[in-house]
């Protein structure tokens, strides 16, 4: 019953985050109206996430830490919101499922990517690099450290791994998100839920065998 009455207290709450009596986070265009305010934002971060694929990969020890993820966060979001590269400050869940509390977030992410780090080097095949993005991603998406934006920066700092993956273990893969269907959508979205109560990756993992690539050669060069 205690459980039950926090998350509908939680669900019923007015974030700090937003307008008074809205649930549109507060944004530096003061953008009321919902709408309007996903399509400034998609045109943006799309041009961030693009703008991160030029950019060469951080040392190991910068891009399995808490700091490099919150960077991420920044660089992508802070056009638009103004607790970019913040740690939420408030309980938030989604359906029946209550994310990880504020105050345990930063201590769960530092372990996570420790783990993460120590997890690389048991990858051996394609299968089970999918397992580990499918693994992490559903880690990551549990803890869910941002008020907004989550999934893209998990996405992004995946994309990252795979490519520190690559020249560990002499891979030649790529996450590529550029032609995601409404399938990998579904799977996406049902697969973070279903691994969030139960720990199944099915769908997770249908998800990344899409999204992993080989990198295309032409002319003798990597893509």
């Amino acid at each position: 019953m205690a459980e039950a009455s926090r998350i509908k207290e939680a669900l019923s709450y007015q974030s700090k985050y937003c307008y008074n009596d809205s649930d549109v986070l507060i944004n530096k265009y003061d953008v009321q109206d919902q709408q309007t305010l996903d399509k400034i934002e998609r045109n943006i971060t799309a041009l961030m996430l693009v703008n991160l694929q030029t950019k060469p990969l951080p040392s190991p020890n910068v891009l399995f830490s808490v700091e490099y993820f919150l960077i991420l966060h920044k660089q992508v979001f802070e056009h638009i919101y103004p607790f970019a590269g913040k740690i939420r400050s408030e309980n938030m869940t989604k359906g029946n499922t209550p994310f990880c509390r504020p105050e345990y977030i930063y201590r769960y992410l530092s372990m996570l990517f420790e783990k993460i780090f120590d997890d690389v080097k048991k990858i051996k095949t394609k299968e089970d690099l999918i397992t580990f993005l499918s693994y992490y991603y559903s880690e990551l998406n549990v803890v869910h450290p941002f008020r907004e934006g989550n999934g893209r920066i998990m996405r992004e700092y995946l994309r990252q791994v795979v490519l520190f993956i690559n020249k560990y273990l002499n891979f030649d893969y790529e996450l590529d998100f550029s032609s995601v269907t409404e399938e990998d959508k579904d799977n996406l979205m049902n697969g973070s839920i279903m691994s969030a109560m139960n720990g199944d990756l099915e769908l997770l993992n249908k998800f990344f065998n899409n999204m992993l690539k080989e990198k295309e050669v032409i002319k003798g060069h990597q893509k």
